[in-house]
């Protein structure tokens, strides 16, 4: 069975919905601190004596997120390796069966099992360590903000905290920067990273499996709505292994004993996919190359329409989004009814787009608060964290996650 990332995506969506959780609490935290006491005077004074209080509570929300991160994403890199190890195995179902039997049990790669999640637990928690310091700094910068407002009463007080926090939950929690100088929100980069993580533990697995068989060539799918940076990849033959770049060899025949075919290889997959392929979200699968049998598609679809159909529903999801961080960190009942007015507003808009494109499919998962992966620009970059314990692999996985047909964007 040919295997892309985007089978097992979404075997992330346990950690995206921690770092969701916690940045709505984290929010929530803030708003409801600085709601309390309005009438109070001295109100910013009494404020910033409070941040020993709020940075306590936000501990605890931090502790609590590593724990449990750690947990969802040794179990999620894991069960994606057998997930492709079974879709290897299902593309050599027309094999002796001895030697399938002797395929299926091999011993399972745990070394790249451990390695992916041992990675993805050192990436994604490097968001922590600003987490403290992104909440206290937006704590102070709201307190700062209604301070500087000249002040005619407690309601005029109130309305300007409202609004210095829906700035704030719109930037939200920006805790990492990256090697581009990009800086993340914390969850969106918890769910790239582990969606990355599985996607590779699958096709890793897949590649074990055929690399156990014998067979060293993959081809790439033909998948509609396909993106500039996967397109040069279609219909075309990779390597599992060898050297970078594009040559054609002499290789025996799959089904005729002493016949060579030549075959054009375009690249390593490693290679291709440092180049664009199979990126977030991307639906191009690699599937198993016979020489002399299998034959690259004719014909490559092509849906412009379609592929700006979908763009236009990520920004309806952003948009989703948007609104349901300020109502989470809403500090009054008049700010939270109009952000959930205006949620319901995007909503309908999703389904009015999806009803005028019906390839499209509606994921839900995306438009919760932090789902999205679109980092901006710039801040400070911080160390990594240690490397945690080792992973142990599935010895009996759930089932796998089902292939989607949401277009890939860029």
């Amino acid at each position: 069975m040919p295997i892309h990332p985007g089978m097992v995506e979404d075997l992330s969506a346990g950690v995206r919905d921690l770092y969701a959780d916690a940045e709505q609490r984290l929010l929530g935290i803030v708003a409801r601190r600085l709601a309390e006491g309005f009438e109070a005077p001295g109100w910013a004074t009494n404020k910033l004596r409070d941040i020993q209080a709020l940075r306590r509570a936000a501990q605890g929300v931090v502790d609590a997120l590593g724990s449990a991160m750690q947990l969802e994403v040794f179990d999620a890199v894991a069960e994606a390796y057998s997930i492709g190890a079974r879709a290897g195995l299902a593309e050599l179902g027309a094999g002796h069966d001895d030697d399938l039997r002797r395929i299926a049990e091999t011993t399972p790669n745990t070394r790249a099992v451990d390695r992916l999640a041992a990675e993805t637990i050192d990436l994604v928690t490097q968001t922590h360590r600003g987490i403290l310091r992104g909440i206290e700094d937006g704590y102070r910068q709201v307190i700062a903000e209604v301070a500087g407002t000249p002040l005619l009463g407690v309601d005029t007080r109130r309305q300007a905290t409202q609004r210095a926090m829906e700035r704030f939950s719109d930037q939200g929690l920006r805790t990492f920067v990256d090697k581009g100088g990009r800086a993340w929100q914390m969850t969106s980069y918890a769910e790239m990273a582990t969606r990355t993580a599985v996607g590779r533990a699958a096709v890793e697995a897949h590649g074990d499996r055929l690399r156990a068989a014998g067979l060293d060539l993959v081809i790439v799918s033909n998948a509609p709505h396909e993106c500039p940076l996967c397109k040069p990849f279609e219909g075309q033959v990779l390597s599992l292994d060898g050297p970078d770049g594009a040559r054609t060899v002499e290789v025996e025949h799959a089904a005729v004993d002493g016949e060579t075919v030549r075959v054009k290889i375009l690249g390593t997959v490693d290679e291709a996919r440092r180049r664009g392929l199979q990126h977030p979200n991307c639906r191009h699968s690699l599937s198993a190359y016979l020489p002399g049998i299998t034959r690259a598609p004719v014909e490559h679809s092509e849906d412009p329409h379609g592929y700006v159909a979908s763009q236009r529903q990520r920004a309806i999801e952003r948009g989703i989004r948007k609104w349901k961080n300020r109502a989470a960190s809403a500090v009054t009942p008049e700010g939270k009814r109009a952000a959930e007015a205006r949620v319901r507003a995007w909503q309908k808009r999703q389904r009015e787009h999806l009803a005028a494109h019906p390839e499209l499919i509606r994921r839900r998962e995306r438009e919760q608060p932090g789902a999205g992966n679109l980092p901006r620009v710039p801040a400070r970059r911080d160390a990594p964290a240690p490397r945690p314990a080792r992973a142990r692999t599935r010895t009996r996985p759930r089932a796998s996650a089902p292939a989607t047909r949401t277009p890939c964007p860029r």
